[in-house]
């Protein structure tokens, strides 16, 4: 799960593709991952946590990794 990612707009519809986009983003700038270890990385699924966003909370991303050693990469990254 990965907090304070922006969405793009407040009627929560983000499609899966851009919500995977902006995830991958998200792992480049505030992880420090390279853009090509990024890119190699497979998801199962990438979506927003249900239910209503609001102006001053942005939902979550829930995202399922293929391969359990990218999962344990990027999880070893954030601590």
């Amino acid at each position: 799960m990965f907090t304070s990612v922006q969405e793009d707009n407040a009627s929560g519809n983000e499609t899966p593709e851009v919500t995977e986009r902006k995830l991958r983003q998200h792992l480049e700038d505030a992880f420090h991952i390279a853009r090509e270890l990024v890119d190699s990385i497979k998801f199962e699924r990438v979506h927003r946590s249900p239910g209503a966003s609001t102006a001053e909370k942005v939902s979550n991303i829930v995202a399922q990794f293929s391969y359990f050693k990218d999962r344990e990469m990027v999880r070893k990254r954030w601590k």
